[in-house]
């Protein structure tokens, strides 16, 4: 799965968790879009919601079960102080290829 994909699959999650009463608002994903850290719009139990989803629809394109493990993420984007779109999609195209 590339990063395209993975960012695409985000907006779907956070369409769908807009559409559940879980966020007030639209989020429009883009690479410099903010999902944890200064700057996100997702509080503790938005974020989980967000992941949980997520990781569904990741397992559900690549056919097979991925799961999106929070201290990999971390490691992969230890030299920031948030998690961006991009560095959350540059870690499933990771575990998905």
């Amino acid at each position: 799965m590339d990063v395209t994909m993975a960012l695409k699959l985000m907006q779907d999650s956070f369409d769908s968790i807009l559409r559940s009463g879980m966020i007030d608002e639209k989020i429009t994903v883009t690479p410099n879009t903010v999902i944890l850290g200064t700057g996100s719009t997702l509080d503790s139990l938005g974020f989980v919601t967000f992941i949980s989803e997520l990781e569904e629809r990741v397992s559900a394109a690549a056919n097979e079960e991925h799961y999106l493990i929070l201290t990999e993420i971390h490691e992969a984007n230890a030299d920031q102080a948030f998690l961006s779109a991009e560095a959350l999609a540059g870690y499933i195209e990771k575990i998905t290829g």
